[in-house]
């Protein structure tokens, strides 16, 4: 049953191809972000194939997993002396890997899609080691190319939304044969351990290690960002201007006027001493939030990129807007409070941990679920607050802005969670090294 599965799936995929090419290259004419990797991803190629022999295979969608891989994939060079090579989906994930992994690993390429050629091209040209995904994204036709050559398959930081469970419920009798292809999946807690082996993981091959997320910031990362924000600081004249600073991070559309509605509310009850950082979550939305600015605030405002080529009397604007990628972590550590957004729309959330790194009361909306296990533990330790309307968004800003107990106990407390929770990726690499070992 199984080669009737997996026949019908790339029968399937066979009948696509021809509509999907037609539409990638539409939008690669149209430079849509779409298209990103799209030749790499049909025909996956390596500039030196020599390096990369041997060595191993880590893959992360976007910025987060990307993010919360950094310290993992350090830790893992360091304790298998094998190059690491890592892949990722999205044109935003590849322009943080460039800035933040350069040196330390090998080649940063855009991962195949799930056609057995394109497969077959990338295991073929990779030959790695071992395939290690961050968090989860089941390719069958990879994982089953990778099996077949006797590749360990390794899930790390593994999660699975309540969609994507369904769905591979609904599919059990194909992806049972694709889950037991995985040789480890670690785990962020027991309730995705569970889904796990109910899709079809040997027990013997799965196990809680945490979330690797906590390792987002290593004490002296902390220290180097925010040296780093320091500079941006200076330029925007926050430090000396005011103490009152909201970052509002990673936001999307219908976010973004939440926000600036209770920014406005709030300079209007206290006075014109607070600053806005507003980073949205895709830089190709900054057009539409400076329009959005523009016509329906008429604030006035200035872009990050734009801050070192300005005299000083401009850069005490109350309105910033992020257009550069992979800055909002170091920015977090400007704020009074942060805002993380995709979470009052529905998008599931993004990184809530990032503002705790720097001790920063944090505040999100009630659409978490990619974060919710971090969500409940925020709001158990009192260290953020969760708001489901504007209202809701305006007190909880306005509380951590005025009220110092209640921003310094959030801000202990954070740091706590932080620390308690430390760990992960150590566990992961130790694991996946002792696996190493024993299959060589």
């Amino acid at each position: 049953m199984r080669s009737f599965y997996f026949f019908i799936y790339n029968l399937l995929l066979f009948i696509l191809l021809p509509f999907f090419v037609i539409v990638m290259l539409f939008f690669y004419l149209k430079k849509d972000k779409r298209s990103a990797g799209f030749f790499g991803k049909i025909f996956p190629y390596f500039k030196d194939k020599i390096k990369t022999d041997g060595g191993i295979w880590v893959h992360a969608v976007s910025i987060g997993e990307v993010s919360a891989s950094i310290n993992f994939i350090k830790l893992l060079r360091e304790a298998t002396k094998k190059p690491v090579y890592l892949s990722v989906v999205t044109k935003t994930g590849y322009r943080y890997a460039k800035a933040n992994l350069k040196d330390a690993v090998e080649h940063i390429f855009y991962f195949p899609y799930d056609f057995m050629f394109s497969a077959e091209i990338a295991v073929r040209s990779a030959r790695p080691s071992c395939f290690i995904s961050i968090e989860t994204e089941i390719w069958p036709n990879l994982i089953r190319i990778m099996k077949n050559k006797g590749i360990p398959v390794f899930i790390v930081n593994a999660r699975l939304s309540e969609s994507s469970y369904r769905t591979y419920l609904r599919l059990k009798a194909f992806f049972n044969y694709v889950f037991k292809d995985i040789d480890l999946a670690a785990c962020i807690s027991e309730s995705y351990l569970e889904r796990f082996l109910k899709l079809g993981v040997r027990r013997n091959n799965i196990v809680v290690t945490g979330n690797m997320k906590f390792d987002g910031a290593q004490p002296e990362d902390i220290e180097k960002l925010k040296k780093e924000a320091i500079i941006y600081g200076s330029l925007m004249n926050i430090i000396l201007e005011t103490d009152k600073v909201i970052v509002a991070g990673s936001t999307h559309e219908g976010e973004e006027k939440l926000v600036l509605d209770a920014f406005l509310k709030l300079t209007e009850k206290n006075g014109k001493n607070i600053k806005l950082i507003l980073a949205p979550r895709h830089p190709e939305r900054v057009k539409y939030v400076e329009a959005l600015i523009l016509n329906t605030y008429k604030l006035p405002f200035i872009k990050l990129s734009q801050l070192p080529h300005i005299n000083n009397a401009g850069s005490k604007k109350c309105l910033i807007i992020v257009d550069e990628v992979g800055v909002l972590s170091k920015l977090y550590s400007l704020a009074s409070v942060a805002f993380v957004g995709g979470s009052m729309v529905n998008f599931g959330g993004h990184n809530l941990l990032e503002p705790l790194f720097f001790g920063k009361p944090v505040i999100f909306g009630k659409y978490i679920y990619n974060f919710q296990e971090i969500a409940d533990e925020i709001i158990s330790k009192n260290t953020g607050i969760m708001v489901k309307d504007f209202n809701e968004l305006y007190e909880a800003v306005s509380l951590f802005l005025y009220d110092e107990n209640a921003s310094l106990k959030a801000a202990i407390n954070g740091q706590k969670l932080i620390s308690i929770n430390r760990g992960s990726s150590l566990k992961n690499v130790n694991l996946i090294s002792d696996l190493l070992v024993h299959q060589a």
